[in-house]
């Protein structure tokens, strides 16, 4: 947050502590790791995809039309 980046924390169920401390909280609505642990990998996968999107989509777009 000192540097002016957005910080992003994933937890579980209610946030803890961390939850205060950063921009965006994404909390897995659970009480037990594992379905914790679950959520968490789901989420990177959406957030890893959405990011080669926008990184990826003007390349792809130009790929399609030759």
């Amino acid at each position: 947050k000192k540097m002016g980046l957005h910080t992003v924390a994933l937890t579980g169920a209610i946030g803890g502590k961390l939850k205060s401390a950063v921009d965006y909280c994404i909390c897995a609505p659970s009480n037990e790791t594992p379905r914790i642990q679950e959520c968490h990998i789901l989420i990177g996968h959406i957030m890893s995809e959405l990011v080669e999107q926008s990184i990826f989509h003007e390349q792809q777009s130009c790929i399609s039309r030759s």
